[in-house]
């Protein structure tokens, strides 16, 4: 019963390290977090690029009302225009014209400013993926390396239970294997103030005098697992 309690307390520590292993952070979240803020950036950046496109042709409209306006007024100061009807209308036409243009240039002022805006947000998502990145390059480092040694010793410990196991008795190991896959990876418990440690049923009296007197794998009444008695294993 000592090689096999020694064979679990070995293998509790082997799924210890097996659950580390699990429970490493991957970087996913980190991953998820840069996504986001590509996705991010390339939002703003195609909303800057339709902004610059408005722009571009806000820019088009203006040039065709300066021609427009400068026709006109070319026009109205040719001297080949005398009616004065005629003049009037040519007046109100560069009138309209211009405060039409005022207008543009307030909306083209506005766009500008939401483009540099933009170009703001660019730059932060920018430097915030840069950021990210680093993070994530030196977690992920990190993650290697630790990943790597639980590896490494979890192979080390699975090589010294193969040479423990090879001490045990075949019936006595399979007996084992099979309660431990059934019980949760406990298989044997420990006596103790004559209760089974995993359960906590007091143990009847039959089964304590076997304990002392029988070599042989006695087991829990309540939980079924293998009974182990340092007391007796001191004697």
């Amino acid at each position: 019963m000592g090689l096999l309690r020694d064979l679990q307390a070995l293998d509790h520590y082997i799924d210890r390290l097996r659950r580390e292993v699990a429970e490493l952070d991957a970087g996913e979240l980190l991953r998820e977090r840069i996504e986001q803020t590509r996705q991010r950036m390339q939002e703003i950046k195609q909303r800057y690029e339709e902004m610059h496109a408005r722009a571009t042709e806000q820019e088009l409209r203006l040039q065709e009302f300066d021609e427009r306006i400068r026709r006109t007024e070319a026009d109205l100061y040719s001297g080949r225009i005398t009616n004065p009807r005629e003049l009037q209308l040519l007046q109100h036409e560069i009138e309209q014209a211009k405060q039409a243009r005022e207008q543009m240039d307030v909306e083209m002022l506005h766009i500008w400013e939401q483009m540099e805006t933009m170009k703001q947000d660019i730059d932060k998502a920018e430097r915030d993926m840069r950021h990210l990145e680093r993070v994530y390059e030196a977690h992920m480092e990190d993650f290697r390396q630790r990943k790597a040694a639980l590896e490494a010793e979890i192979a080390f410990h699975l090589r010294e239970r193969a040479e423990l196991a090879q001490q045990i008795d075949p019936d006595a190991l399979a007996r084992y294997e099979q309660l431990r896959q059934r019980l949760g990876g406990t298989a044997i418990a420990v006596v103790e103030q004559k209760a089974c440690s995993v359960c906590h049923t007091l143990l009847t009296p039959y089964i304590l005098k076997r304990l002392q007197n029988e070599d042989a794998l006695i087991a829990c009444e309540s939980c079924g697992r293998l009974l182990y008695d340092p007391m007796l294993a001191q004697a």
